[in-house]
């Protein structure tokens, strides 16, 4: 006998089918969200509506690093102010900036200045170039606030020696890190007088090329001229010889020699040692009311005299 289905089931279910299709979409909706929870969409991949633009303000914050780029110590007293500036760079450099000297005030009786104003090398109204070169430069100035003055005191504590004292500590540029494709200031590239005597005994004697005269000042002096370019070894060399031509002339100037035209300096080990000196006799002096016919004005005897 065959198996007859439910009628009160399929009436069931034939209802429920007619329940669904009769329910409006957005009750649908909401009713399959809630039999299936997995199927939910996240809030965070859920539209969010645009937000409205905002008017710029008229004075935007400006980024401070003053925690990053520390001021020099205002504790230390220095005997003169070569030993202070030396001391104020090399602090700076480790901090990520460069010190540079802004002005000179207050002389004394001797002429010598007693108070100099420092401030940050980026200090500065920035310019805009109008070269039509080949080189494309652009201003290295960001306006930085940060400056500092160093001051000789006579008055105890201080008895006449050098110290800092910082006016403004705030910076608004970032650190310099060393890293590769950042610009490199300047100050760290400057040769002084201990690197420029080695380039010219290396140069001279050596006579090594612009590459390996800028590895060997890296290695030679560590860190004091590790961002040397070979451009900053050519100049300085450049350098050096405009300044020894320049007092060549003023020597040969002196000597009433032509200054207008380039001299060498050839160093004193290289020269030939002087000649040894040579005793000239002198003709003995004529006596007196002697008169000795001048040449020039006597004939050479090849005139025909007339019979």
């Amino acid at each position: 006998m065959a198996h007859q289905p439910n009628s009160h089931a399929q009436g069931q279910y034939m209802q429920q089918q007619f329940t669904l299709q009769a329910q409006p979409p957005q009750q649908n909706h909401m009713q399959q969200q809630q039999q299936h929870p997995l199927q939910q969409v996240h809030p965070s991949l859920q539209p969010h509506p645009h937000p409205q633009p905002q008017p710029p303000s008229q004075n935007p914050p400006r980024p401070n690093f003053q925690m990053s780029l520390l001021p020099p110590p205002q504790d230390r007293l220095y005997p003169d102010f070569t030993t202070l500036l030396t001391d104020v760079k090399s602090f700076a450099r480790t901090q990520g900036y460069a010190v540079v000297i802004g002005s000179s005030l207050n002389r004394d009786s001797e002429g010598n200045y007693r108070r100099y104003n420092l401030s940050c090398a980026k200090g500065g109204k920035s310019y805009a170039s109008h070269s039509k070169g080949i080189r494309n430069t652009r201003s290295t100035k960001t306006g930085c606030p940060m400056r500092m003055k160093a001051v000789q005191e006579k008055a105890h504590p201080y008895d006449d020696k050098w110290h800092v004292v910082v006016q403004c500590a705030e910076h608004n540029h970032e650190p310099f890190t060393g890293e590769p494709g950042v610009s490199v200031p300047a100050q760290f590239r400057k040769i002084e007088p201990d690197g420029a005597r080695w380039l010219m005994i290396m140069h001279r004697e050596a006579q090594l090329t612009l590459r390996q005269l800028t590895i060997g000042i890296r290695i030679s002096f560590g860190e004091k001229y590790q961002y040397v370019k070979k451009s900053d070894v050519r100049n300085m060399l450049a350098k050096m010889k405009r300044e020894e031509e320049r007092k060549a002339a003023q020597l040969a100037a002196q000597q009433g020699l032509p200054s207008n035209v380039p001299y060498t300096i050839i160093p004193q080990q290289h020269q030939p040692p002087p000649p040894p000196p040579v005793s000239v006799q002198q003709m003995p002096a004529l006596p007196e009311g002697m008169h000795v016919p001048d040449p020039d004005l006597e004939s050479d005897g090849d005139e025909v005299e007339d019979l």
